[in-house]
Order: C-alpha cells, then sequence, then structure tokens
C-alpha cells in the first residue's frame, strides 16, 4: 500500500510527466478497487480481465466435460442415415489396368533398346 501512496505523491509533484500521472491514476484506482471490495470476496482490479470460469475446474472435471461432449457427437453421428454409394463416377476395371501397365512396361524395355527414328534437324 505504502508504494502506491508513493507513485500517488510523485504524480502530483509540480514536476511530473505523463507516464507519472498515468501511474497515479492507475494507484488511485487500485486503491478505491481494495476499498470497496467487500471481506472473503477477490479484488477486481479496473482494467484486468475478469478471470474465467475454465480456472477453478481441475483437470478431470475438463477431461469428463470434453469426452461427454464427445460422446453425444458420436451419438448424432451414428444416428445419422448412410447415403448410399455413389453410382457413378470413375469405374476403372482393374485387370484391364493391370494388362496396359504390364504393356507399357514392355513398351519401355523395347524403346530403350532401340535406336530414335527421328532425328533432329540443327
Amino acid at each position: 500500500m505504502e508504494e502506491l501512496i508513493n507513485v500517488i505523491r510523485s504524480a502530483v509533484a509540480s514536476d511530473a510527466n505523463n507516464e507519472q500521472k498515468a501511474a497515479g491514476a492507475q494507484a488511485c484506482r487500485t486503491i478505491l478497487a481494495a476499498l470497496d471490495t467487500e471481506p472473503g470476496n477477490p479484488m477486481k482490479l479496473p482494467g484486468t480481465p475478469s478471470p474465467s470460469p475454465g480456472g477453478r475446474l481441475s483437470i478431470d472435471q475438463v477431461l469428463d466435460l470434453a469426452i461427454a461432449r464427445l460422446t453425444t457427437i458420436a451419438n448424432e453421428r451414428a444416428a445419422m442415415p448412410v447415403p448410399p454409394p455413389a453410382q457413378h463416377g470413375l469405374r476403372v476395371p482393374v485387370q484391364q489396368a493391370q494388362l496396359r501397365l504390364g504393356a507399357e512396361r514392355g513398351a519401355k524395355a523395347t524403346s530403350a533398346t532401340k535406336a530414335p527414328t527421328t532425328t533432329r534437324k540443327p
């Protein structure tokens, strides 16, 4: 408390700059908040965010809440009807694709052994 009073004293001095005046005003607000707070209640300083309600929960409680929420979401998704598989789209027969792949490999092997038939013009 003594530090706050010293800050206020330096703020009301005739040669105080703007920073000292701002610090003095904040010290006044802090003292006012301390005087207005009822015994047993936490002191709320002006300009500070209020404590979050999650700060009072233990980690076990947070995990229980998360599990409960995720269970609800999973149950809702399980209850949704499953759409039928799409009847359109790309259909590639597996046997033909394997035959083409074998033909391409054979073509690459033979083209590597043959001399090129085209010539470049300078």
